[in-house]
């Protein structure tokens, strides 16, 4: 046979469900804290804090709004083991927006406008909520029982698809199309102010759901007039400044004493806006519907928009819901009745198609796409990633993330929480496990965030090479290899090719014929097989800001290193790899190099000699005498 094997390259990531003989060369068996990217496999990124760590309870929700200049502006839904909270964070701290929440979901949904930028939520058991992302630390509680209802929605067109009301779980309801016209923006001029240092504008008072926006006020003495930024700032034509929350009316203005006027206008989102589920006895285009999606009488679970319509996963089935352009004549069709998800978060839009965690079929799970036939008109699901072992998880409490050219499956493995990610490339079809817990995610930036499901904590996932200071959870093992025959056979050496952090270490393990792994050698960051003059600088994170190295990033190393095994004869044998320190590595190449065949034979612990009965019962049975 030959001398060598090599594996130049690692494409096919884990392969988990076929036995580790029948896996590709390049393949893990299992794995955990490693992940296959550019024809190579390394140690994951870490976790770090985003915000302060908290202590025992939940993050419910994650989400980032924006402000008109594009700032980001984070969000999230807490338990902290008493209440239900809306937060903010406020540089480095999670600041309380709403309290007295239950211990229940929601979902975020940002909408732009006219009057401004605004993060809506909404869940069956709290209700709906307005933010201004400009003043995110007030907001307004919009439910009215006589113009909408309770429940999960997001906008999109400007309107609102809600769901899984509190006394609905399967209508899909829709809201008012904001016309951003004078049929929802009322305007006010030349208002009297009493004093432009500090007051209240008037619109408020009025109705506690209503925004103010494109407000100017006059300070009458000196005629200096101040603008609104829309970002809740004024801005004087004399240089003078001011502050405004178009959310309470408050406003203040540095410097001024006297009194003046106030021009600006005001919106009720309750009134013809996105929070207005009403409509007329004979429903008019534009205002709100409810259609019944019943079948089955399951829950609808979550509701994703894509390629014009909206779609329903429920317990068992799917509804596609169709406006058209009149938006007189919807479609509402029951298009699948074999597949379903188990929770709000099961399902999620990529560019290829809806990625969804199937629980159709209890005892096989699948990551599924349901996408547009290539060749016809109607949608079709498909099952991806077929060599993943997906049963060998729970989806209890499943949430998927498209992030980058990944869907991010938190998942669990052995636990009563989440405490896996899937990282699925649909690009190279390959799936690499985390040792990473996560009840929810949130994206800004490029950057992957992740809520805690047993603490008041969310993480900046990906990102440093440290799992909350503590050592990164990994390892890689190979196939069961034969290394090109059944025959008996030994390696004498193996050599690893890749990158190296100065301080990390990767232990070197082997099983022989399913044997117990023991340690052959460990490679070394410091070691003299590193070539110190071809330095790489690596980012801080994964995909985002830091990428690509600059003169602050780590600096990584080439190796090329051979060790010298003294192993018996073996069928087959797999590798696992651990990195023991801190610090990056990847593994480019492995080679089993000065190969020995021997005889065509069971391994020895195979080799017992016994007398066996003809309906292999009994053993060892006494020679017959004669």
């Amino acid at each position: 046979m030959a001398d060598r094997r090599d594996i130049e390259g690692f494409g096919s990531g884990t392969h988990n469900l076929l036995s580790d003989e029948l896996i590709p060369n390049d393949a893990a068996s299992e794995s955990i804290g490693w992940l296959t990217k550019d024809g190579k496999i390394e140690l994951m990124y870490g976790r770090q804090a985003q915000g302060a760590e908290g202590t025992t309870g939940k993050v419910w929700a994650m989400h980032t709004g924006y402000k008109t200049d594009g700032t980001s502006v984070f969000f999230r839904k807490i338990w902290d083991g008493t209440e239900g909270k809306i937060q903010y964070l406020n540089g480095s701290t999670w600041t309380d927006v709403i309290t007295g929440l239950t211990n229940n979901d929601v979902t975020f949904t940002n909408y732009a406008s006219l009057s401004g930028n605004y993060v809506y939520i909404g869940g069956p058991e709290d209700g709906i909520f307005k933010i201004v992302t400009a003043n995110p630390g007030s907001y307004a509680d919009v439910y009215n029982a006589a113009k909408n209802f309770k429940g999960y929605f997001f906008i999109d067109k400007g309107r609102a698809i809600m769901w899984n009301t509190a006394t609905d779980s399967s209508g899909l309801y829709g809201s008012y199309v904001d016309s951003q016209d004078s049929d929802v923006y009322t305007t006010v001029a030349s208002e009297a102010i009493t004093a432009v240092e500090s007051g209240t504008l008037a619109f408020k008072a009025g109705g506690a759901t209503r925004t103010c926006f494109a407000v100017s006020i006059t300070d009458t003495s000196s005629g200096e007039v101040f603008t609104d930024n829309y970002d809740g700032t004024l801005t004087g034509d004399a240089g003078g400044t001011g502050t405004i929350n178009y959310m309470t009316g408050a406003f203040t203005i540095t410097g001024q004493t006297g009194a003046g006027t106030a021009d600006y206008q005001w919106e009720d989102s309750n009134a013809n806006g996105v929070t207005d589920f009403s409509k007329s006895a004979t429903r008019l285009a534009g205002e709100g519907f409810v259609v019944r999606q019943d079948a089955g009488g399951d829950a609808t679970q979550v509701v994703i928009p894509y390629d014009g319509s909206y779609f329903s996963f429920k317990e068992n089935s799917v509804y596609q819901f169709t406006l058209d352009n009149a938006d007189t004549n919807p479609t509402n069709e029951l298009i699948r009745t074999d597949v379903g998800v188990e929770t709000l978060r099961a399902a999620v839009g990529t560019s290829a198609g809806i990625m969804y965690l199937n629980t159709g079929n209890p005892s096989r799970p699948m990551l599924n796409i349901l996408q547009r036939n290539p060749v016809g008109d109607n949608f079709v699901t498909v099952p991806y990633f077929p060599q993943f072992k997906f049963q060998k998880y729970g989806y209890s409490q499943v949430s998927l993330e498209a992030w980058d050219k990944y869907v991010v499956v938190a998942c669990t493995e052995d636990s009563a929480n989440n405490n896996r990610l899937l990282m699925c490339d649909m690009q190279e079809k390959t799936v690499d496990v985390a040792p990473y817990s996560a009840s929810c995610f949130n994206k800004d930036e490029g950057l992957l965030y992740t809520g805690d499901p047993l603490s008041q904590t969310c993480y900046e996932t990906f990102s440093g090479f440290d799992d909350m200071t503590l050592k990164i959870t990994n390892y890689w093992e190979s196939k069961g290899d034969l290394i090109g025959t059944k025959a008996l056979k030994k390696t004498k050496n193996f050599i690893f090719r890749g990158q190296i952090d100065p301080a990390q270490k990767i232990q070197v393990l082997v099983s022989t014929d399913n044997g117990d792994f023991q340690l052959v050698g460990t490679i070394l960051g410091s070691g003299d097989y590193v070539d110190y003059n071809t330095t790489y600088a690596i980012g801080t994170t994964f995909i985002g800001d830091g990428t690509v190295g600059g003169d602050d990033d780590p600096t990584v190393y080439d190796f090329l290193l051979k060790i010298k095994l003294r192993l018996g004869k073996f069928r087959k044998r797999k590798v696992r790899l651990v990195a023991s320190e801190y610090g990056y590595c990847a593994i480019q190449q492995m080679t089993d190099f000065d190969i020995w065949e021997y005889e065509d034979k069971l391994p020895k612990q195979y080799r017992g000699k016994q007398n066996v009965s003809l309906d292999g019962a009994t053993t060892d049975l006494a020679e017959p005498s004669v």
